[in-house]
């Protein structure tokens, strides 16, 4: 049969019209060396554990993966299953192995994979094409190309965590108890860090206290009892990662992860020196990564759960405040992409936000200022001790993302579907913070730590009522009969 100016390609490169059959190319990075990779090719009971569609291997030849041997596996469900064979075609361990797949009579495939040694792992490149003629028939449209494509990356993404052996197929806790819960808790030393680990304690929980400050964190260690510190800078990802070793020994493990480091400069942003603003990013948002990045080894083993503090600053503009409120709006960005590749990688990890609206704590006398003035203290504070019942709350059972206080999220609401007017507001409560105290600005907290081993700033606050899910429509409905 001539091809019709089809040189050196198979006889099957055009039929009736038809142009070559797509080949399917994937690629993967593992966490592992090449032998690591390979080993799992060799082993033909391992290959219904990754590739989609398989179910099991019935049998294979004693010699495999050697060229010519073969293992027997059933595809699909029963009543519809059906028994065929894969061969190998060539082998060069641990770096190529071709195989010859059969699943008749739906077709016949050509699958290459390939191995390359990388950077802090391998790249893994499976090319898959049809194995006869009638396959590359009915394998020659853009359809079957795509589901092809689709159908090897989900294989090469269980081939991934099967070899990284990551706890995958275990189900997340939609519910746990406190007691006996490992916790380690940053931004221990003040705060809603610290009122979180005195209701944790409370309850049974054990915790460990993450923060800068040694002289903070003892305090803070005498007023929440039975707990234990340990002392790290959240911007220094080096010394997160020594400082979450170290509390795992103590605690034999590790369950929740409770990310509550803050600090932040005041003043309008033209005004805002660099380095503030990028201190203020480094701690809040990039001192959430870091931690996190951490302890996720950790709490996938245990089935456990982050839950980092937000702000309602994360969902509207917070004026004189501009690197805080960007490090929020970031935080979101993180969680919600973090939820998204733990879902995909099978993780029973759980990530939940929880965001209040502002709190009576240490922060507000600690601010970083820009014209050695602070602002007024905001009115409408909820207790540390509020939104410590909230992140309980939801570390006893997961949730993706609430809010703490009606009014919190009344104003949020009206930020997204009244922005004008919310503008005009925020504009005079820009003007009215700049000129409307007259306290000095002590030293900050931004650069140095300065925990005090206390929960609030002294200025009074109330409880908050828990509202999940910033945009649903029920949140405002509840704000408003408030």
């Amino acid at each position: 049969m001539r091809t019709h100016g089809c040189p050196g390609e198979a006889p099957f490169c055009r039929l009736a019209g038809r142009v070559s059959p797509p080949i399917a190319t994937n690629r993967a990075h593992i966490t592992a060396t090449p032998e690591q990779v390979f080993a799992v090719l060799a082993d033909a009971d391992r290959y219904p554990d990754w590739v989609v569609g398989a179910s099991h291997t019935v049998d294979s030849d004693a010699e495999f993966p050697a060229p010519g041997a073969r293992f027997r596996h059933r595809v699909g469900i029963r009543p519809l299953a059906l028994t065929d064979y894969t061969e190998v075609v060539a082998l060069d361990p641990p770096r190529r192995i071709e195989l010859k797949a059969k699943a008749r009579p739906l077709g016949t495939a050509d699958i290459t994979i390939t191995l390359r040694e990388v950077a802090e792992g391998t790249e893994v490149k499976m090319v898959e094409g049809p194995g006869d003629l009638l396959t590359s028939l009915v394998a020659s449209n853009p359809v079957a190309d795509a589901v092809l494509r689709i159908r090897n990356a989900e294989a090469l993404a269980r081939f991934k965590r099967l070899v990284e052996e990551r706890p995958t197929g275990l189900p997340q806790r939609r519910r746990r108890g406190l007691a006996g819960q490992r916790v380690l808790i940053t931004g221990g030393s003040s705060g809603i860090g610290l009122a979180v680990a005195e209701r944790l304690t409370a309850e049974g929980a054990r915790v460990v206290l993450l923060a800068r400050d040694e002289e903070g964190l003892a305090t803070a260690r005498e007023r929440a009892g039975a707990v234990d510190t340990v002392t790290a800078d959240v911007r220094d990802h080096e010394a997160v990662e020594a400082a979450t070793a170290r509390a795992v020994a103590l605690l034999g493990g590790l369950d929740v992860l409770v990310t509550a480091a803050v600090g932040s400069a005041w003043g309008p942003f033209v005004d805002t020196y660099p380095q503030d603003f990028d201190a203020t990013v480094a701690t809040v948002l990039s001192g959430t990564a870091n931690a996190v990045r951490a302890a996720l080894p950790h709490l996938e083993c245990s089935r456990g759960a982050v839950v980092a503090i937000g702000s309602t600053a994360a969902h509207l503009p917070l004026p004189s405040m501009s690197a805080y409120s960007a490090a929020k709006h970031g935080l979101v960005g993180l969680i919600d992409s973090l939820r998204i590749e733990l879902r995909e990688a099978g993780s029973p990890t759980t990530i939940s936000l929880v965001n209040p609206g502002p709190v009576d704590t240490p922060l507000w006398d600690h601010l970083e200022s820009q014209n050695g003035l602070l602002p007024p203290v905001p009115p409408d504070r909820y207790s540390p001790e509020g939104i410590a019942a909230a992140v309980v709350s939801v570390i006893r059972r997961p949730r993706e993302e609430v809010t703490v206080g009606a009014s919190a999220a009344l104003q949020v609401h009206a930020w997204h579907l009244l922005r004008g007017t919310t503008s005009l507001g925020l504009t005079a409560l820009a003007r009215l913070a700049q000129a409307a105290e007259d306290k000095e600005a002590g030293a900050g907290a931004l650069h140095t730590g300065r925990g005090t081993g206390a929960t609030d700033g002294g200025h009074g606050g109330r409880t908050g009522l828990l509202i999940r899910g910033i945009g649903a429509r029920d949140a405002l409905e509840r704000a408003l009969r408030r």
